[in-house]
């Protein structure tokens, strides 16, 4: 029998709960919030991903925790806006399960860069699922456009190359402040996970059809 999904007749409920997409942009607002509050405190120290204290003293929950910490408004706003105008087409042809284990691979692919090229340093910011999430776009619906800025139409994969290439030369060259292997870790994250789950799916496929051939 098929199961529906209840819906909240309250706006301000159903905003709250039924898109993880929208769940993870109020998180990361209300952490921001509270950075603020915190600025004269070693939140971020504390919070933000160094790999050498993950490595040297156990802060594992930075893991996890450093992706909801941003370097200001214009940071953060910029990491929102992507993960609402890509992840919410995402979510819809994925559902919200798979979206966020996906949004969280593409975050832990960023970490695990991190740890290669940017040991002694804080990082932080929800860059590394974003340019995740850009990747899955750009894989799922490869000739869309995408207006840059509002003004210049670009398809999708276009787009992705063009950041990929991007992110590598600025990474190599360095010296902005910003991670951008942790970008490229990502990104690189979100690839193996689609790659394995299409191949997880085809071989439970094959699987129930041998089955039924029985």
């Amino acid at each position: 029998m098929p199961r529906y999904r209840r819906y909240s007749s309250n706006p301000v409920i159903a905003f709250l709960t039924e898109s993880v997409v929208y769940q993870i942009i109020i998180a990361n607002v209300v952490v921001f919030i509270l950075e603020l509050t915190l600025r004269q405190t070693n939140f971020i120290d504390f919070f933000g991903l160094v790999p050498r204290l993950v490595v040297t003293k156990g802060y594992v929950w930075q893991l996890v925790t450093y992706m909801f910490l941003h370097g200001g408004f214009w940071h953060i706003l910029l990491n929102m806006f992507i993960i609402y105008m890509f992840g919410s087409a995402l979510e819809q042809v994925w559902g919200s399960d798979r979206f966020l284990k996906y949004y969280f691979a593409c975050g832990l692919g960023a970490a695990a860069f991190s740890f290669i090229f940017s040991f002694n340093t804080t990082v932080i910011g929800a860059s590394g699922a974003g340019y995740g999430i850009l990747l899955a776009y750009a894989m799922l619906f490869p000739y869309t456009e995408i207006y840059v800025w509002g003004l210049f139409p670009v398809r999708a994969r276009t787009l992705v190359i063009f950041l990929i290439v991007i992110e590598f030369v600025s990474g190599i060259t360095g010296g902005d402040g910003i991670a951008h292997f942790a970008h490229l870790g990502g990104m690189a994250a979100g690839f193996l996970y689609l790659k394995g789950d299409r191949r997880a799916s085809r071989f439970w496929y094959r699987v129930r059809m041998g089955l039924r051939r029985r």
